[in-house]
C-alpha cells in the first residue's frame, strides 16, 4: 500500500519535542479528591508508538513556531528546476529517472518504464500515454494487509481488511493525548480501567467507550447526555468545566453529582472538543500520518476540487478515502461519521419509486446522512480517517470545512498537499475591488485557514502547496509560509501560473479545456460548466502535478468524475440541457447563469428557492440575480422548515424590479405568489401576470421542475439550483418540529424527462410558455378588465364561468 511504501522510503518531519506545558486540564471527579498523583505511567494494553502519538497530539495547536526542518531531499524549488525536462516524459525513461523515491512510490513505479510516444497537440488532440502495467500491478499489490489485487487494477478495491481491535488503559490513553494532569489522576485512582473506544454521541456509545461530551452536538443537555452514555456502557466521562455563572448550584456542587456512579471517573476539562480530538488522535494513532493526505481549503470550489483530485488518485490505482460535504467514503463505499462502512438501518420507502409525488412528503428513511454536517467534531474526523486507513486506503482527500477550521476539527491531521482554492470571495478581482461585506464575512475562516497551513506546512521533502494565482490573498499566505514548501500555482486569469488554461470552449453540455502544465499540454473535456469550474479543474490538475502523477492519469481521472449536484448535467437524450447545481448564494447562482449564457443557451429556465430559518438577507439578492440573468424564473420551495413558504417567496420576489412589481399594486391580491393562496376567481389574473413577465411561483418543487422541463425547447437550459446533491426537503410539522421528506432534483428531472414523450402525443397542446394548453390563450386575451375594478357581479360571473 502507498502508506507503507512511504513509511519505508520518505523521512517524515520530526515531531517537535513535548517539552511545552500541556493543555490546561483541571479534572474534577465525583466524590474523589482531585489531588495530583505522581504515580508512574502504565504501558498501554494495545502497543502503540508512544512518543510519536503523544507528540502528534501536542502538534495540534503548538504554542510556538515549529522547529526548523533539516531536509536531506530536494530543495524547495524542485518544482521549478530547469534541469527537469518534462517534455521528455516519455522518452527513454529520463523522466522516471529524475523522480524522487516519494513520487516513484506514489506512482507505483518499481523499474524503468518502457518507451512510449507522446501524441502531438497541433490540433488539440487528447493527451495519450501508454499504461505502465508494472506500475499498476505494483500499486495494486501494495494494498494493505493482504488485500487481493482487483482484476481491473484501475478500480479501487472494495474488499477491505477488518479494522484492528484497540484497547488502552485510561491513564495511558490520556497521557498519549497530552492530557497529563488527568492521566496522573486516573493512574492514582482508576489505574485499571480499559478503554476500547472514544465517542462523541451518547446514543452511539458501546461498552468500553470514553464518552466526550460536546455541547450542542445532540438535543440533550449535559445531564441527559451523560445519563444516556452511561446506560450505553461508557466507562469514563469527559465534560467541559462548569461555567462560572452556573445558576442554582452551590459552591462545589456538580450537576452530574449522583448521575455518574462511583466506579466511573468524570474528568472535566477547559475544552472538551479539543480533548476529544486529542483522545481520538491518540487512540487511533493519528491515522493521517499513515496516508498521503490532501487537504482542500478555501472559500470556493472545495467540494468539486476534492472530488476531481480523488478521481486522479483513483486513476493511479490507489484506494482513496474522501471526506467531503457530500459524503465520507473509501473507494465506492460510504462511511458514516464514526468511520464505519455505512449500511441503511431501516427500510427506504423511496427505493422502488421513480420519483416523489406532488404536495406530499415521502418519509426520508434508510438514506445516507451526515448528522453533524459541516460541524464535524475533531474526534469524529479522526475516526473517519482511521476508518479509511484501517481498511487499506493509502490516500485521503479531505475537504476542510469553514466551520471545522474554527472548531479545530483538523487540528490533529497531517497534510502532504494543501490545495488552496481561494482566500478571496472573488478570485481574479483585485483586492481593492473585492466586495467588502463578503470579505468581512469570510475573515474568520481565512484567518483560521492561514493559521492551520502555516503551522502544518514545514517540510519541503514530503509536503507541497497548490495555490490559486488569481487569488489576491495568496501573497499573504506565501509570506507566512516563507518558502517552507514547494508551491505549484494555477490560474484562469494569471497566465504566469504553472498550470494555465490556454483555451476554454463551452456549450450547454460540457467544457473543453487546453491546459498548459510544466509537463506538457492537456485536453480535458468535462461536464462542469463555467469559469469557476475551470478554476476547480485547474486546481485538480495542479494537484496532480504536485504529486508527479502521469499526465494521462490526470486527464482520465478528471474526465471520469461526475460530482453529485455540482454542475451535474442530466442527459436523457432530450434537445435541451438540464443542469442540477448547488448554487445557493447570489454569487454562485450568478456564476452558473453566466456560464450557461456563455455556453450558448437560447433560453434559461431557473428553478430555485431559499431555505427557511437561514439568512433572509440573501433572498432578495437571489431574486435579483435570477431575474437579471434568466429568461424564465420559477420560484419554489427549497427547505421552508419552520418558516411560512409564502414569506420566503415574498422575500425573494422583493428582489424583482420595482416597476414590474408596482404595476400590480392595485390588484386585490399580489400576483407573484402561489396560485393556491388566492381565490379561484383570481387565478386567471395571477396566471396572466406571471405569464406576461415569465416570472412564476410554484411552491411545490415537484411541479416546478416539471413545468420548466415541459416548457423548455431545443438549445434551452433548465437550471435546478440550490439543492444540488441534497435528496431531501424540510417542512414544518404540525407539532412545530421539522419534518424531512425525500425529494431529489436529479431523480425528479430524469422522471420528468421520461414523460415528455407523452406530452408530445397530445394534439394541439401548446407548451411554448406557462401555463400550458391552447384554451389558456383565449382566456388570456379576454382578461382586459383590471381585477381591482371588478364589481362583485363580474367576479361572481367569472367564478361561474370557471366552475
Amino acid at each position: 500500500m502507498l502508506a507503507q511504501q512511504l513509511a519505508r522510503s520518505v523521512r517524515r518531519p520530526a515531531a517537535p519535542p513535548c517539552t511545552s506545558s500541556p493543555c490546561t486540564i483541571c479534572p474534577v471527579v465525583v466524590r474523589q479528591p482531585a489531588n495530583k498523583c505522581h504515580a508512574p505511567r502504565i504501558a498501554p494494553v494495545a502497543p502503540a508508538p508512544a512518543r510519536q502519538t503523544l507528540c502528534a497530539a501536542r502538534r495540534g495547536r503548538p504554542p510556538g513556531g515549529p522547529p526548523e526542518p533539516t531536509p536531506e531531499g530536494p530543495e524547495p524549488e524542485f518544482f521549478e528546476d530547469d534541469d527537469i525536462n518534462y517534455e521528455d516524459e516519455a522518452e527513454d525513461g529520463e523522466f522516471v529517472e529524475q523522480l524522487d523515491p516519494h513520487t516513484r512510490r506514489l506512482m507505483g513505479i518499481a523499474e524503468q518504464r518502457e518507451d512510449v510516444e507522446e501524441a502531438g497537440y497541433e490540433e488539440y488532440e487528447e493527451y495519450e500515454e501508454a499504461e505502465d502495467e508494472g506500475a499498476l500491478d505494483d500499486a495494486a499489490e501494495a494494498d494493505r494487509d493482504g488485500i487481493a489485487a482487483d482484476e481491473d487494477v484501475g478500480e479501487p478495491s472494495t474488499s477491505y481488511p477488518e479494522p484492528p481491535d484497540r484497547a488502552f488503559r485510561a491513564p495511558d490513553l490520556f497521557g498519549e493525548a497530552a492530557l497529563f494532569e488527568a492521566a496522573l489522576w486516573l493512574a492514582a485512582h482508576f489505574p485499571n480501567i480499559e478503554v476500547t473506544g472514544v465517542q462523541s454521541n451518547p446514543h452511539l456509545v458501546t461498552p468500553g467507550d470514553v464518552y466526550v461530551h460536546h455541547e450542542g452536538l445532540t438535543d440533550e443537555d449535559q445531564v441527559a447526555a451523560v445519563s444516556v452514555a452511561l446506560e450505553q456502557g461508557a466507562v469514563l466521562v469527559v465534560a467541559p468545566h462548569l461555567p462560572k455563572d452556573s445558576t442554582g448550584l452551590h459552591v462545589g456542587e456538580d450537576p452530574l453529582e449522583g448521575v455518574v456512579p462511583d466506579e466511573v471517573p468524570l474528568v472535566r476539562v477547559k475544552d472538551s472538543t479539543e480533548a476529544g480530538s486529542r483522545l481520538a488522535a491518540a487512540f487511533y494513532e493519528t491515522p493521517s500520518r499513515n496516508m498521503v493526505t490532501v487537504g482542500v481549503v478555501g472559500l470556493l470550489g472545495k467540494t468539486t476540487t476534492s472530488w476531481l483530485v480523488r478521481g486522479i488518485l483513483e486513476e493511479l490505482g490507489q484506494t482513496v478515502g474522501l471526506m467531503s460535504s457530500i459524503e465520507h467514503a473509501i473507494a465506492e463505499d460510504r462511511l458514516d461519521e464514526d468511520g464505519y462502512l455505512w449500511e441503511p438501518l431501516e427500510e427506504d420507502p423511496s427505493a422502488d419509486r421513480e420519483s416523489s409525488v406532488p404536495f406530499k412528503l415521502i418519509p426520508y428513511e434508510g438514506k445516507y446522512e451526515q448528522h453533524y454536517g459541516r460541524r464535524l467534531p475533531g474526534l469524529n474526523a479522526q475516526k473517519v480517517l482511521a476508518g479509511m486507513r484501517d481498511r487499506g486506503a493509502g490516500v485521503a482527500v479531505v475537504e476542510l470545512q469553514a466551520d471545522g477550521l474554527m472548531l479545530g476539527t483538523y487540528d490533529f491531521m497531517s497534510l502532504n498537499v494543501a490545495v488552496v482554492t481561494s482566500l478571496s470571495p472573488r478570485p481574479g478581482v483585485p483586492a481593492a475591488q473585492q466586495p467588502a461585506e463578503l470579505v468581512a464575512a469570510a475573515a474568520d475562516e481565512v484567518h483560521a485557514a492561514i493559521e492551520l497551513l502555516s503551522a502544518r506546512l514545514v517540510d519541503p521533502e514530503t509536503q507541497a502547496l497548490v495555490l490559486n494565482a488569481d487569488d489576491p490573498a495568496a501573497e499573504q499566505l506565501l509570506e507566512r509560509l516563507g518558502g517552507a514548501v514547494p508551491v505549484v500555482t494555477y490560474g484562469v486569469v494569471n497566465k504566469g501560473a504553472d498550470v494555465v488554461a490556454e483555451s476554454i470552449k463551452s456549450n450547454i453540455w460540457e467544457t473543453e479545456l487546453i491546459v498548459r502544465t510544466p509537463g506538457g499540454r492537456l485536453q480535458i473535456i468535462t461536464n462542469l460548466l463555467g469559469r469557476h469550474n475551470v478554476a476547480n479543474v485547474l486546481a485538480a490538475v495542479a494537484t496532480g502535478v504536485a504529486l508527479k502523477a502521469p499526465l494521462a492519469s490526470i486527464v482520465a481521472g478528471i474526465e471520469a468524475v461526475e460530482i453529485p449536484g455540482r454542475s451535474e448535467v442530466i442527459d436523457e437524450g432530450q434537445e435541451f440541457s438540464v443542469v442540477v447545481d448547488a448554487a445557493r448564494t447570489p454569487e454562485a447562482l450568478g456564476d452558473m447563469l453566466d456560464a450557461l449564457r456563455a455556453g450558448g443557451a437560447r433560453q434559461i429556465f431557473t428553478v430555485f428557492g431559499c431555505s427557511g430559518n437561514e439568512d433572509a438577507s440573501i433572498r432578495p439578492r437571489m431574486g435579483a440575480v435570477a431575474h437579471a440573468k434568466s429568461d424564465y424564473v420559477i420560484i419554489t420551495n427549497e427547505n421552508p422548515r419552520l418558516e411560512d413558504p409564502a414569506k420566503v417567496v415574498a422575500d425573494i420576489v422583493a428582489g424583482f424590479p420595482d416597476d414590474m412589481v408596482n404595476r400590480y399594486s392595485a390588484y386585490a391580491y399580489f400576483p407573484f405568489q402561489d396560485q393556491g393562496r388566492t381565490p379561484l376567481w383570481f387565478e386567471p389574473y395571477l396566471q396572466k401576470a406571471q405569464r406576461d413577465n415569465k416570472r412564476y411561483v410554484m411552491e411545490d418543487r415537484y411541479s416546478a421542475i416539471r413545468a420548466a422541463i415541459g416548457t423548455a425547447g431545443p438549445e434551452d437550459v433548465v437550471l435546478l439550483a440550490g439543492k444540488g446533491s441534497e435528496d431531501w426537503v424540510e417542512h414544518a410539522d404540525e407539532d412545530g418540529s421539522v419534518l424531512t421528506g425525500w425529494l431529489d432534483d436529479r431523480v425528479e428531472a430524469r422522471n420528468a424527462l421520461s414523460k415528455l414523450k407523452y406530452l408530445k402525443q397530445i394534439p394541439r397542446f401548446s407548451r411554448e410558455t406557462l401555463p400550458w394548453g391552447s384554451r389558456i390563450e383565449g382566456l388570456m386575451e379576454t382578461l382586459a378588465v383590471d381585477p381591482a375594478e371588478l364589481s362583485a357581479a363580474a367576479v361572481g360571473g367569472l367564478e361561474g364561468a370557471l366552475d
